[in-house]
């Protein structure tokens, strides 16, 4: 989150600290016709800001290794498939119906 608002607590602490900047830290503050004000000190700030979140956290020393191919035994195991068919007695049906019909009503006209 504080890299997000970087920038903008940048640009507030200048505005709220620019007389001081721009009689201290101000490249131009020897030479009262420029109209420089401390700007360059922001322009510096911002730069660094930029070369700081433009660089990786770890000087890019980290490497992802990405498993593309994951090796499978050549052995498959294959047995046989058998069905065992278990009838559905007709009688458990009607009791079925009957509970539906016990829970759901349509309107009736």
């Amino acid at each position: 989150m504080a890299q997000t608002f970087s920038k903008c607590w940048l640009l507030v602490s200048f505005v709220v600290n620019q007389r001081t900047i721009a009689a201290t830290l101000c490249e131009n503050r020897n030479k009262p016709q420029s109209s420089c004000h401390g700007k360059c000190y922001l322009r510096k700030q911002m730069a660094a800001q930029d070369r700081q979140e433009s660089t990786p956290l770890n000087g890019g020393k980290e490497k992802f290794e990405v498993l593309l191919f994951n090796e499978v035994a050549n052995t498959v195991n294959i047995e046989p498939f058998t069905v065992s068919a278990t009838p559905f007695p007709s009688h458990t049906a009607s009791i079925l119906l009957q509970e539906t019909a016990a829970i759901f009503h349509p309107p009736r006209a």
